[in-house]
């Protein structure tokens, strides 16, 4: 969660995620550094005055606390991945730092806030963390570098400025699309989502924090075609640990059993002709860890569930599995699989769900585009067709009034065929390509949404296993770049760690010693 400050022009050049093990180091040393005798511009301390344990504790804990804010503020900061929108590049249950020097820390625009939390006080669920007296636009401090094709970004949910209280996904610009803006408003129940919920309104800062894969970075255009991306004309190299959706088809009707739960849903094991093809054992080594689905209509797929384990669904001879493509492969020579190929929508669909959410745009999560991503300076065309792409950029974070007369687009009360940005955008994807929610479905991520870079991952536990079977201590101090993880330097940081404390052990012994 640390980083020391960087003091020389040769240290400066360096990256700031090169600098994570010291940042460690750092951090274990605060504690010690509250309570040690250090003189502070010469002041020294009466040592004949003695101070209670009390009186020390508040001490090093408010120091703690001080030096830890500036440094998550500035620096480099804790996350916890909680979704499997990256798997298997970023797993469920990593412990990763982010780091903010990179592209520069983003100055606090609401700064006036408690202390470790995000947007709501610890033990409540709606309970806001910070206060809006004080209020700084979007600056940001020069960092070591700048955002680039397949790098792992955490940013703020675009979307997340707007949020029901009592519903987290869909976003609420989702539900308004689907059911209406003023049926949402009006505060009934939404299936089974239940109510809404009042409406909470968040500085860009404070809404929800993502971690995904920068695709597309400013004046690129992109392109999905049968799930293969396209850079200004060019493929685009597929993330080493990148999964898709394959329907596995098997030789004749099959049984589903032994329902058990994972972090998305729910797997089972799998019979053809009275003998199991798949169980837990098998698919834990193709490294299956997304939930077990059904084939529906044009690409998209329907849950297995506790009500649906027996029912005539079974009839089918058919399922969809989430695996990466070299797995994909070794599925096809597990006896009774007839055939493994992959499912994806097809040109041509219009998906309601998927940005610009217009008619006359027939795109879906597999076939996207061209689309092109807004350059700070640069300036576009405007008919009343492509401002379906890039309205909010222009209305919402970029603070203008849109109007639409006829035909005629009016910026600011004045007839405008076309614009020019004021900042920079990107576009990001999941790895998990059919199990994300990105740019696919919201649009740009601005610059001022930027949180820093995806730098190491310190920790890794997997979900619904017994404990011992918890940690992936390969994951363990590893660093994430954009060709995916480092080897783990687990051994080599505790033989550090542990060396670091006997230091500081000795140090204090010895001053104790002194004193």
């Amino acid at each position: 969660m640390v980083m020391a400050g960087i003091t020389s022009i040769a240290f400066q050049k360096k990256k700031a995620s090169d600098m994570v093990p010291a940042g460690i180091l750092f951090f274990i040393y605060l504690p010690y550094f509250g309570f040690s005798d250090l003189k502070f511009f010469g002041i020294e301390e009466n040592k004949k005055e003695k101070r209670s344990a009390a009186s020390e504790w508040l001490e090093a804990i408010t120091f703690a606390v001080i030096a830890a804010t500036i440094i998550r503020t500035f620096f480099i900061e804790a996350y916890t991945i909680p979704t499997s929108s990256m798997e298997k590049s970023l797993m469920i249950g990593d412990y990763l730092f982010v780091s903010k020097a990179d592209y520069g820390a983003r100055i606090p625009m609401t700064p006036i806030s408690f202390p470790f939390a995000h947007n709501t006080l610890p033990l409540t669920k709606h309970t806001t963390s910070y206060l809006e007296w004080l209020k700084y636009p979007y600056m940001r401090l020069p960092g070591f570098s700048h955002i680039e094709r397949h790098d792992v970004v955490v940013f703020n949910f675009p979307e997340g400025d707007t949020v029901p209280t009592n519903i987290d996904n869909p976003s609420y610009y989702a539900l308004c699309r689907d059911i209406g803006r003023d049926y949402v408003l009006s505060n009934q129940p939404i299936g089974d989502l239940g109510v809404p919920g009042p409406l909470i309104v968040r500085p860009v800062d404070k809404e929800e924090n993502y971690i995904k894969r920068c695709i597309g970075t400013p004046g690129d255009t992109l392109l999905i075609r049968h799930t293969q991306v396209y850079i200004n004309g060019k493929a685009d190299k597929l993330p080493s640990e990148a999964q898709f959706k394959y329907k596995v088809t098997f030789q004749s009707k099959i049984e589903l059993y032994n329902l058990r739960r994972v972090s998305n849903g729910y797997q089972c094991d799998v019979a053809c002709d009275n003998m199991t093809v798949l169980n837990a054992a098998l698919l834990d080594k193709l490294d299956i860890t997304e939930p077990i689905e059904y084939a529906g209509a044009n690409g998209e797929t329907l849950p297995i569930n506790v009500d649906s384990r027996s029912l005539d669904l079974n009839k089918l001879n058919s399922i969809v599995l989430t695996l990466p493509k070299e797995n994909a492969e070794k599925l096809k020579s597990v006896v009774n699989v007839a055939s493994v190929t992959p499912f994806m929508q097809d040109s041509g669909i219009f998906n309601q769900d998927i940005f610009p959410f217009a008619p006359h745009y027939k795109w879906n999560v597999d076939n996207f585009g061209p689309l092109f991503i807004p350059k700070e300076g640069c300036t576009v065309k405007l008919d009343t067709a492509n401002l379906h792409i890039y309205r909010r950029a222009i209305s919402v974070y970029e603070h203008n009034k849109v109007d639409v007369q006829g035909s005629t687009i009016y910026i600011n009360g004045a007839p405008a065929n076309s614009y020019t940005f004021k900042m920079n955008y990107y576009f990001m994807m999941g790895d998990n390509r059919h199990n994300s929610e990105d740019s696919r479905y919201w649009g740009f991520v601005p610059e001022d949404h930027v949180v820093g870079k995806a730098s190491f991952i310190w920790m890794s536990l997997k979900e619904n296993v017994p404990f011992l079977k918890k940690f992936r201590v390969s994951r363990f101090f590893t660093f994430v770049n954009s060709e995916g993880l480092s080897p783990s330097y687990f051994i080599l940081g505790l033989i550090v760690i542990l060396l670091a404390i006997i230091y500081f052990y000795i140090k204090g012994k010895r001053r104790v010693a002194k004193e």
